[in-house]
């Protein structure tokens, strides 16, 4: 038995910076060799399952002890249940190593990698993609992240988000959270301290997370900073490890980096037996079961200070509209076949922000010249603002002038007096 062990050695490969308005980041894509792991996504299979849509399941694992998983939908483009893992183990030095050593501010993604060594030494030996990106401290539906059940639960932000409509995929971008560690260890005085920080104008350290299932990061390091974010109505930042993803044949293959750019590394060939994300378990081992994480009754803060954040369909219409204010010239220059399914998204979020003159804004897209389906997005978000004289107008005077019953934005105005 050797009282050695040769450390792991991770070797960059590529760089990317990411511009959009909605999703800036920087990412590196390196290859790890040598490693031991302990961090890795596993596949079961439940041989008593009739069902083989459902007899899978997809967990992150530390050291073997499920961190969260999945029971899977067998399509890509539909909800999986996610269930809560049985909590990060208790002693995991290289975990703890690495936090504090990103703790500290970093000159660039190389240096963090490098901090986080120790971590990169749990992953399974393969290529990886580290992000340093903002989150959205909520599970992808507008749920407090650490505000959510323990069993299995439909959850939209597992599955690619697909538009029958115009038969197109929405971008995934890792974004929001998934929690590791049990609500006991929530500690307010920690979440304060990190507030008076954000207030001070003082940047936070970046939270440390795996991204796992589509648009979900599990928090490995972080969740009382998260906290603290949400309270304060900014977003995480976070370093995220995600498993590269390709495309191609043969020698040709293309990175698939976070915000779906593909870029072909020259000089890399990438064996097929290192383009898995996930690992077979150990062939005795019984499907995975929830673990009992989160059972703390949060104060109402936490979800009324999330609710501005945008959930998964969102943050793909964010991504493709690529500006930061809502306007007419920007709607109609949406790419086909995006221009008739994104408008009305993109307005329900902007009028959900904080300090929107919703009102104004829904006017603004209220008139003739206005798309059916964005007329009809703001003739609802008008009609949720009651007693307005000049809404009242509006309603009224196209009351008069429609003579179809059945006409959807005349039912929408029928209704605003009840």
């Amino acid at each position: 038995m050797s009282f050695w062990r040769k450390a792991p050695k991770t070797t960059v490969l590529a760089q990317h910076t990411t511009r959009l308005p909605y999703f800036t980041g920087e990412h590196l894509f390196f290859e790890v060799a040598g490693s031991t792991g302990a961090l890795r996504m596993e596949l079961t299979r439940d041989p008593d399952c009739d069902d083989p849509m459902l007899d899978s399941y997809l967990t992150l694992t530390l050291h073997g002890q499920p961190l969260a998983l999945i029971q899977s939908s067998g399509c890509p483009t539909c909800q999986s249940l996610l269930a809560a893992g049985h909590g990060l183990p208790e002693d995991c030095p290289a975990l703890r190593e690495a936090a504090d050593a990103i703790a500290a501010p970093f000159a660039g993604l190389r240096e963090a990698l490098a901090r986080l060594a120790p971590v990169a030494g749990l992953l399974a030996p393969g290529y990886y993609i580290l992000s340093l990106v903002d989150c959205f401290p909520t599970d992808g539906s507008g749920h407090f992240f650490w505000d959510i059940p323990n069993g299995f639960t439909p959850s939209p932000a597992t599955a690619q988000t697909y538009d029958p409509e115009t038969c197109s995929l929405l971008p995934v971008f890792p974004r929001f959270l998934h929690p590791s560690q049990s609500t006991a260890k929530y500690h307010p005085g920690r979440v304060e301290q990190y507030r008076r920080q954000l207030r001070t104008g003082a940047p936070l350290p970046p939270a440390l997370c795996y991204a796992a299932f589509e648009y979900l990061s599990i928090l490995l390091d972080g969740h009382h900073r998260a906290c603290a974010c949400a309270l304060e109505g900014v977003p995480v930042p976070c370093l995220i490890l995600s498993s590269a993803c390709f495309m191609g044949r043969d020698d040709h293959w293309k990175v698939v980096w976070p915000d779906e750019e593909r870029e072909t590394v020259p000089g890399v060939a990438i064996p097929l037996t290192k383009m898995r994300r996930c690992w077979p378990a150990p062939p005795a081992a019984p499907p995975p079961t929830p673990g009992e994480l989160f059972t703390r009754r949060w104060e109402p803060a936490y979800q009324r200070a999330t609710a501005p954040s945008p959930d998964t369909v969102e943050a793909g219409a964010l991504a493709l509209y690529g500006r930061e204010t809502l306007t007419m010239e920007g709607i109609r220059a949406l790419p086909d076949p995006y221009g008739p399914v994104i408008p009305p998204v993109l307005l329900r979020y902007f009028c959900r922000q904080p300090g929107a003159d919703a009102k104004a804004l829904a006017l603004s897209f209220a008139g003739r010249d206005t798309p059916p389906n964005l007329r009809q997005a703001a003739f609802r978000i008008l009609a949720d603002i009651r007693g307005d004289p000049e809404i009242e107008d509006l309603f009224v005077d196209y009351l008069v002038e429609c003579e179809q019953r059945d006409d959807p934005l005349r039912r929408i105005a029928d209704r605003y007096w009840d």
